[in-house]
């Protein structure tokens, strides 16, 4: 009797530690945020599409399951930032700015861990501007005031000398912004791609300045992780990353030999994610330059990106103390985090 009550305690103290283990285990499936069609981020549809991987998607092939987030796609990167903070969102793809303000300005605990894209947004206005002056008196539209976008409208206002108080700038959700164009509700908007080719191609409207006029080779979306998960899961985070990084590679490829059948099946792709015709995306991916490196040039932009925000008084010094960071340069290098990264390209 007593060897029995022996084993029985030996065998519930094995299953509890069994419990105890399977309580720990490291998930491998990931709740992914990114943009309403947003050209920048189509990375995740490429990882996705089981062509690409030969028979399995590039998440399978290295060992992780992914799923879109709860309410993905965002009409905006602070709409994602916010359901980062509900719990909702694992791994997101989004713009550098929203990334930085809402950590800052909110508290959101996430971390930067790859670049999605560089460049690829552009301010679009009515056939009548044809000058940025022009826009003095005028509306003009932007996804959300923590957007790259707007973001980039202060930069060009500044540049040009006008005062941005001198334009009403309006937050209209992207998918609106062409129709709000042509019935000259606003005149113009400034929006990531395929918007703004889509609303050139179709005569709606015309660009005035791409981002690449305001802020050359800038940065722009980036993959950014929940900081507990990332704790919990860094296997699922590297694995991610292996398929970011392999499928941001193809991309590049495929755009480099126009004529290859990859390239075909990046276009399609894109089609399907952007829901616009292939002239609109093969004119889309001539504005965007693709990379997930996490460079010092990419550090340094980052900084000069935190420095800007604060002198356009989006965040402020204060807020940025209070979360760690002495300045722009502090932040660059404490909230960019290559370690998921340089682990994927072992």
């Amino acid at each position: 009797m007593k060897k029995i009550y022996a084993l029985s305690i030996v065998l519930i103290m094995a299953l509890s530690l069994f419990m105890g283990c399977a309580c720990t285990q490291e998930t491998k499936k990931v709740r992914v945020g990114y943009l309403l069609a947003d050209l920048h981020e189509v990375a995740y549809m490429v990882a996705k599409n089981k062509t690409v991987g030969n028979g399995v998607s590039l998440y399978e092939k290295y060992g992780v399951e992914v799923e879109d987030a709860v309410g993905a796609p965002y009409a905006a990167g602070g709409a994602e930032m916010d359901h980062f903070a509900s719990g909702d969102v694992d791994i997101g793809l989004l713009g550098s700015s929203p990334a930085i303000t809402k950590h800052v300005n909110a508290g959101v605990n996430t971390t930067i861990i790859a670049q999605a894209n560089e460049i690829g947004s552009a301010l679009v206005v009515s056939k009548d501007i044809n000058k940025f002056s022009d826009l003095t008196g005028k509306t003009v539209a932007v996804p959300s005031f923590s957007a790259i976008q707007y973001f980039l409208l202060l930069n060009l206002a500044e540049k040009e000398g006008v005062k941005i108080g001198n334009i009403t700038v309006i937050v209209v959700d992207i998918k609106d912004m062409r129709t709000k164009l042509e019935a000259k509700e606003v005149s113009g908007f400034v929006a990531w791609e395929p918007f703004v080719s889509d609303s050139v191609i179709s005569g709606s409207g015309k660009i005035l300045a791409t981002s690449n006029d305001i802020w050359p080779n800038h940065p722009c979306c980036v993959v950014a992780v929940d900081k507990k998960f990332a704790a919990q899961n860094s296997s699922a985070v590297v694995s991610f990353l292996k398929a970011h990084v392999e499928a941001t590679n193809w991309m590049n490829n495929a755009l480099k030999n126009p004529d290859s059948k990859e390239y075909k099946l990046l276009i399609a792709i894109a089609m399907q994610f952007t829901g616009r015709d292939e002239g609109v995306v093969k004119e889309a991916f001539k504005l965007i330059n693709f990379k997930s490196d996490i460079d010092p040039k990419f550090r340094s932009s980052m900084a000069d990106y935190t420095d800007k925000l604060v002198q356009f008084k989006i965040i402020t010094e204060d807020k940025l103390r209070e979360r760690g960071y002495a300045n722009g340069t502090d932040l660059a290098n404490k909230y960019v985090d290559a370690t998921f990264l340089t682990k994927a390209k072992q």
